[in-house]
């Protein structure tokens, strides 16, 4: 009967320390996002822009924002330049002039590209493994050259 208790006792010692552990959910999210910061990426938790609602946005997800620092500022970005994934094809903001030849291949995942001064950045709901990652990477270094979306 003593084992009993001993072994109920050290059960509800281990339960915290159990649910402390991170789900698989979470440990995928932890390896895509490091294997970002190892390609040179900041992984930022951080709001999208405000798309306005002509371009229907179809995207009921959390993104979560890729960013690639610019070596030196770009001064011809007075202000934000946008990119939404809108009906599958690719637009700009806000003279939703079509970009499919601009626009790199980017993981289906991705909804929207901003260049401002000193990032460039892509939203995307982290769907797909170290090689979506590596195609996120490589859109962000040509979104480098890129002086707008027009």
């Amino acid at each position: 009967m003593s084992i009993i208790w001993i072994l109920v006792i050290i059960a509800v010692a281990a339960a915290p320390l159990v649910s402390a552990l991170p789900t698989e959910a979470q440990r995928y999210e932890a390896r895509i996002r490091d294997h970002a910061m190892q390609s040179g990426l900041l992984v930022k938790l951080a709001t999208p822009p405000d798309v306005p609602a002509r371009f229907r946005m179809r995207c009921d997800c959390n993104l979560v924002a890729y960013r690639l620092r610019r070596a030196t500022p770009d001064p011809l970005f007075t202000e934000s330049v946008l990119a939404v994934k809108s009906d599958s094809r690719w637009v700009s903001v806000p003279l939703e002039k079509d970009l499919a030849d601009l626009m790199p291949t980017v993981p289906d995942g991705a909804y929207i590209a901003e260049l401002s001064e000193f990032t460039v950045t892509l939203y995307w709901d982290e769907k797909g493994d170290t090689e979506a990652v590596d195609c996120v990477a490589s859109a962000l270094r040509s979104f480098l050259n890129y002086r707008g979306f027009e």
